[in-house]
């Protein structure tokens, strides 16, 4: 068979982290006048302090009620604390337990930063604390450090001991994108995040918030940096900084074909809440860029190039209802938008017997300079070159992409084909798919309007045995004269996703 002989086209002519956050519990101006700073390591316990989370977070299976603990460092006499944002966001309960007492201290949130795994808290009782302050010493290789907090959970302080092995690794987690990040080997656990790192004289080096074994047998463990910490800090003191008031962790689902940033919890009142976001939203897109790396850095570089009162545009799933919607932080709200996902999802199989779209996105551009696409990068038959797609002989910008285009030609495997085809009379969108429909060998099962913010048209379902078939006939709302034709294949609900990801991404050029 031809390759541009599908019985769609016939009649014209589709995990996480490496490395686990060393968080909690086992699980997971005042005036400073009268107590001074600490100033060697044996003062370092009476300055550090237990952090008690308790709240509602939300996974996957719907949301829970969570418990667990961090470390944190006192900073200013008036009760300020450095903890890290992953040991207290989503809490709505806060104590804090301070060296040598059982006493659970009630503290509020002041700031955090989502980017930076920071948060600053605060003692809600007038007292005035034991400080410890941030180091002047350079975090090279090999210095003595030193690793202070309450792992496990345990109310027990407990001081580990090391060096620093690298001044600055890869800061980019799935939670997290840490721009100033130091390697050291002065061991810590789950319930350490959010304490102190400090040299020999008790100063603040870094603020510990990971650790794990990458899979070579050998633990690593890692700190902000105190020069980037220090000033994050001082902004958190005055509320958020690099933060659009999510809980969010990024993951890729490669076997749904899924990728971005899932919102666990969602601060009342903050950006994200205002612009309509929820608990159980995947983020896919931030600015107009997909989040699809599996780690926070696409996210955080977003944030970081825009103001906190700019506009942003943002495109998330609904996974309550599978719903796509589309709006602005700082803007307007989300609204639902068109997704075959979401239309269709329940005519094809969850998964199928062709692998997954990646959910990573490769872009690519017809022959011509017409059209620009992004698919997914295991679609990686494709073909640029122009179509006789009306079969009288004029070649129209086109752009096919598929694992197998022989299987999307015979309709037994996912694909898809998009063709620019002037349209110089005006015709309707109806009249041209009513002309295309009724030459497909496939059976129709569905009709209906299509529209996105570029597009308006209609699309016809088709059952074609092995697949649901796909034609959509589009007008681009700026210019009548041309039309869009976009002939798909689904195997699976991945597949659909793909679909819709692959239209969010498509343009005239």
């Amino acid at each position: 068979m031809k390759r541009h002989s599908s019985r769609l086209l016939a009649p014209a002519a589709v995990a996480i982290a490496v490395l686990a956050a060393a968080c909690g519990g086992g699980s997971d101006s005042a005036d400073s006048t009268t107590k001074a700073s600490s100033g060697s390591i044996d003062d370092v316990k009476q300055a550090t302090v237990q952090i008690l989370a308790e709240g509602e977070i939300r996974d996957f299976e719907g949301s829970t009620n969570f418990q667990g603990s961090g470390s944190g460092f006192i900073v200013d006499p008036a009760g300020f604390i450095v903890t890290n944002n992953h040991v207290v966001t989503g809490a709505g309960s806060l104590k804090v337990r301070l060296e040598g007492s059982d006493d659970e201290l009630p503290a509020k949130i002041i700031g955090v930063s989502e980017c930076n795994d920071l948060a600053v808290i605060q003692l809600t009782d007038e007292d005035k604390y034991d400080t410890l302050s941030w180091s002047k010493v350079e975090a090279e290789p090999p210095l003595e450090v030193y690793a202070a907090g309450f792992p496990l959970g345990d109310p027990e302080f407990t001081m580990t001991k090391g060096v620093v092995s690298k001044a600055e690794t890869n800061g980019n987690t799935s939670w997290a994108s840490v721009r100033k990040v130091i390697e050291h080997d002065a061991a810590i656990q789950p319930g350490n995040s959010g304490g102190p790192l400090v040299d020999e004289k008790g100063g603040v080096v870094g603020v510990n918030y990971a650790g794990g074994d990458p899979g070579t047998g050998t633990s690593q463990y890692f700190a902000i940096n105190a020069s980037n910490a220090e000033k994050v800090v001082e902004n958190l003191r005055e509320g958020d900084d690099e933060s659009i008031g999510v809980n969010g962790q990024a993951i890729v689902d490669e076997e749904g074909g899924i990728a971005g940033v899932y919102v666990r919890g969602v601060a009342p009142g903050g950006i994200a809440s205002e612009a309509g976001v929820k608990a159980g939203d995947l983020i896919t897109h931030l600015g107009g860029v997909p989040l699809e790396s599996g780690t926070m850095e696409e996210y955080c570089d977003v944030i970081r190039s825009n103001d906190l009162t700019d506009a942003i545009d943002i495109r998330v799933i609904r996974t309550d209802t599978e719903e796509v919607l589309e709006g602005e932080l700082n803007g307007d709200e989300l609204v639902a938008t068109f997704s075959f996902a979401s239309e269709l999802g329940s005519n094809v199989p969850e998964t199928s017997d062709s692998e997954a779209p990646s959910t990573e996105y490769v872009e690519l551009t017809d022959d011509t300079g017409s059209l620009i696409v992004r698919v997914p990068s295991n679609w990686s038959d494709t073909d640029t070159t122009s179509q006789d797609i009306i079969g009288d002989g004029t070649m129209s910008p086109a752009i096919q992409a598929a694992p197998s285009l022989d299987a999307f030609y015979s309709d037994t495997g996912p694909g898809l084909g998009m063709f620019l085809i002037d349209n110089p009379n005006g015709v309707g969108a109806e009249e041209l798919l009513s002309s295309v429909a009724s030459s497909v060998e496939c059976t129709e099962s569905n009709r209906a309007d299509y529209s996105d913010p570029v597009f308006t048209g209609r699309y016809a379902e088709f059952d074609c045995e092995t697949v649901l078939g796909l034609v959509v006939v589009a007008v681009p709302d700026s210019d009548p004269s041309k039309v869009v034709m976009v002939v798909a294949t689904a195997a699976s609900q991945a597949d659909l996703r793909a679909i819709d990801e692959i239209l969010a991404s498509f343009n005239i050029l």
